[in-house]
């Protein structure tokens, strides 16, 4: 794994290991946007092992993308959570693109978000999808 994979792969889960410990002080909508921030960074740490230039910030993009580059069927891709996650992106950060406040987020979402980054690591990390002759093994076993 390259260098620059290797660095989104390891805040991939740093930011997954922070959002369960923010689940288990009741931070709800914090939870749900490091889930949506691992998801994120480890789809891009997955693109960059392969010199794929990731841009912006929807995993469902960036799931897209993935399915492209290692040449899966977006009909295996975790396509549902991916557009579920990108929910929690700009909701619990920015005050004026939500009518409701943080607080509003409650444990079922957090838990829902939580399902769905695991589920999305799990599927980069299974790496069993992969039609690629050129990828390289340890890419799929260091994300998640």
């Amino acid at each position: 794994m390259n260098a620059q994979a290797e660095r989104w792969s390891r805040q991939a889960a740093d930011d997954l290991d922070t959002a369960i410990a923010l689940h288990g002080l009741a931070r709800y909508g914090p939870c749900a946007f490091f889930c949506q921030q691992a998801a994120e960074k480890a789809l891009k740490a997955a693109l960059y092992t392969v010199n794929e230039r990731p841009w912006g910030h929807s995993i469902s993009a960036l799931l897209d993308q993935y399915c492209v580059v290692f040449q899966v069927d977006v009909l295996d891709a975790p396509q549902v959570e991916a557009v579920a996650l990108d929910e929690h992106y700009m909701r619990p950060r920015y005050p004026d693109a939500r009518t409701d406040i943080e607080s509003d987020y409650d444990q079922e979402t957090a838990e829902e978000a939580l399902r769905h980054a695991h589920l999305i690591l799990s599927f980069l990390k299974d790496g069993s999808h992969h039609a690629r002759e050129d990828t390289d093994d340890e890419t799929a076993s260091s994300l998640g």
